[in-house]
């Protein structure tokens, strides 16, 4: 193109300021009650698993589930269209989730750590608190 031939029109530019995407579509609520539900299920999930004592092939189970719902939610947002890029504090989060599996894993998987129910609840409740903060900072906008 050289500096006499004719840029796209006014009305062409426009046009394509319209389609680019703008990064703020909201959560629906669909996808809120869904991860609403996956940490519902995560921290009931978990403490019953660690109260009843499984064996470890049944424990084992439960953690891999549990880094499978992290990872899920992980790759939604990642694949997500129309979404804003992650913050320091988001990318965080999305990575703390799975590394503080590692609480209730030693108990699920090793079968050591405390046996209270006290105990237990702590232990899910941390990377559960994990997840929610995750998942709150990519609903807000």
């Amino acid at each position: 193109m050289t500096h006499d031939a004719p840029g796209p029109s006014p009305a062409d530019q426009l046009a394509t300021i319209a389609a680019a995407p703008d990064l703020t579509r909201p959560a629906s609520a669909a996808e809120r009650v869904a991860g609403l539900g996956t940490l519902v299920v995560l921290y009931a999930c978990l403490v019953a698993a660690m109260e009843f004592d499984l064996p470890r092939a049944a424990g084992v189970g439960v953690f891999v589930l549990g880094l499978a719902a992290f990872i899920a939610w992980n790759t939604h947002h990642i694949g997500a269209a129309r979404r804003r890029p992650y913050t320091r504090v988001e990318s965080a989060a999305r990575f703390g989730g799975p590394v503080l599996m590692a609480i209730p894993g030693i108990s699920l998987v090793f079968g050591d750590g405390p046996d209270t129910l006290t105990a237990h609840l702590v232990a899910a409740a941390v990377p559960t608190v994990a997840g929610a903060v995750h998942l709150v900072l990519r609903w807000r906008r």
